[in-house]
């Protein structure tokens, strides 16, 4: 067998990508870089091994009982490399920094544009890189090392992948009509008894948009979509031109220029009430400015 010293992270780190994702070129794609190289790192892996690591068919790669054995072994050391840098990075000071939060549209325009603002003038030595990602795609990130924290609405299942959860902000769905519309001023109902009247959507890969389908399902019946569009402010502006209602977050609409021209109605429905969370990798995965960071959104800001 060659050296160990040839099982270099990123070959590791391709490896597990490959064993993941039944692919090279699949594995290639998640780590944006070429099928050749991907292949290359892998037969050098094999080299240093002295035995295949893959079965390689037309439909993807199979592991070798080799392969099964590094697999294991590679995650180890990947995760203990992660905690090693966790370790070393507490001797900073935490003045500086650097952390990616993946989260949810909801998330961005209701609670955190104040949050951030608070810890950046608390902090301004410490970058927090934002990014909008749907709430089921920011446990992805966090898992894959895209992102140190995810931000959204529901994610209670992410312990079952080994996270942590922490519970950050409630909000309220609420019915959003015109002041002129027949439901403004009405008292609490349940969102069937809006279908009645045509309804402006988010995209059909929101959420919320699955969340709706959902609830008229159960009730059997059906919306009645005459737009569908990208973001709260579209959907706003669509209510306000008299084209039909729409249910979103209570705070979206809150300050926006249009808002004295809009009313709220309020859900009766269990689902209108919704938790957010925090998900991140177990503490001791997580470097001194991350940890800071999550206790500052945990504390509420």
């Amino acid at each position: 067998m060659h050296s160990t010293w040839r099982f270099d992270p990123t070959s590791l780190r391709l490896f597990i990508a490959t064993c993941e994702e039944g692919s090279i070129a699949r594995a290639a794609e998640r780590e944006s870089m070429v099928p050749s190289a991907v292949s290359k790192r892998i037969t050098e892996l094999e080299e240093a091994v002295g035995a295949s690591l893959l079965y390689r068919h037309k439909k993807g790669v199979q592991l070798t009982p080799a392969g099964t054995c590094l697999l294991g072994h590679a995650r180890h050391v990947l995760d203990e490399l992660m905690k090693m840098s966790a370790d070393l990075s507490q001797f900073a000071s935490g003045e500086r920094g650097h952390v990616r939060v993946y989260a949810n549209r909801s998330s961005i325009i209701q609670f955190l544009p104040d949050d951030l603002n608070r810890f950046r003038s608390a902090h301004p030595g410490i970058d927090i890189e934002l990014e909008e990602r749907t709430s089921e795609q920011t446990v992805e990130a966090v898992l894959s090392n895209l992102c140190d924290l995810g931000i959204g609405a529901g994610l209670e299942h992410a312990r079952e992948h080994g996270l942590s959860v922490h519970d950050y902000r409630l909000d309220r769905l609420v019915l959003v009509v015109r002041q002129d519309h027949p439901l403004a001023g009405h008292a609490p109902l349940h969102f069937a008894d809006s279908l009645v009247y045509n309804h402006i959507a988010l995209h059909r890969d929101s959420p919320l948009y699955q969340t709706l389908e959902q609830a008229a399902r159960t009730a059997r019946k059906a919306i009645n979509y005459g737009v569908h569009l990208q973001s709260f402010d579209a959907v706003c502006r669509m209510i306000q031109g008299g084209l039909g209602i729409a249910v979103l977050p209570d705070r979206a609409i809150c300050e926006a220029p249009y808002a004295p021209a809009l009313t709220t109605v309020a859900l009766l429905d269990e689902w209108a009430s919704r938790q957010f969370h925090i998900v991140s990798r177990p503490d001791e995965f997580l470097g001194t400015t991350c940890r800071g960071f999550l206790e500052f959104l945990k504390a509420g800001g």
